[in-house]
């Protein structure tokens, strides 16, 4: 299965399908309550993107519906595949300085998909992209910055701060997933 042929909402849905089966009413809740919102919650997204993952073979219904009465899906081992191949591609630049919210959706979705390997890997390659984009904004901030208007420049600061933030975290992840491999 090519990975272009599903989107961002697909993937997030099969990363909650994984964790256990659920209806189309509680993805639609989660995505509304939860961050998972900043893709989509309306029904004219999750429903369309539920049928499209049963159509490819990577969503099921089950036989049976919840208590409130809603048909529940699970993912098959075709959807586990696509998801896992998701999970585990190198981290680019372009990821970071455009999709950080995806990088982290993908790594909340490793546990019990990926090796901690696999997962050290993707940290590491999350952490080198990260610190090259830092890098190449703390450069455009020394030559360019002095054209900026205040707000514009203490913008763009907040910005650096921010990657310095999530590139502290990698470090992080990476010391609490290598004391788990110890384990």
């Amino acid at each position: 299965m090519s990975l272009r042929k599903l989107t961002h909402i697909d993937y997030a849905i099969l990363g909650l399908l994984k964790q256990r089966p659920v209806s189309g009413y509680k993805i639609r809740m989660t995505f509304k309550k939860t961050a998972l919102g900043n893709f989509s919650s309306s029904p004219g997204t999750i429903y369309p993107a539920l049928k499209r993952l049963e159509t490819l073979g990577m969503v099921k219904k089950k036989s049976h519906v919840s208590k409130k009465g809603h048909e529940l899906f699970t993912i098959t081992k075709t959807g586990i595949r696509a998801l896992t191949e998701w999970l585990q591609q190198p981290v680019m630049k372009e990821d970071v300085a455009k999709n950080l919210n995806l990088l982290l959706l993908r790594f909340a979705f490793m546990d019990g998909l990926c090796s901690k390997e696999n997962m050290q890997k993707f940290l590491e390659s999350f952490k080198l992209a990260t610190a090259k984009y830092i890098a190449e904004l703390v450069k455009f901030q020394e030559t360019e910055s002095r054209h900026l208007p205040l707000s514009g420049r203490l913008a763009f600061a907040h910005g650096i701060a921010s990657y310095k933030t999530t590139l502290r975290w990698c470090k992080t992840a990476q010391l609490q997933v290598s004391k788990n491999l110890s384990k």
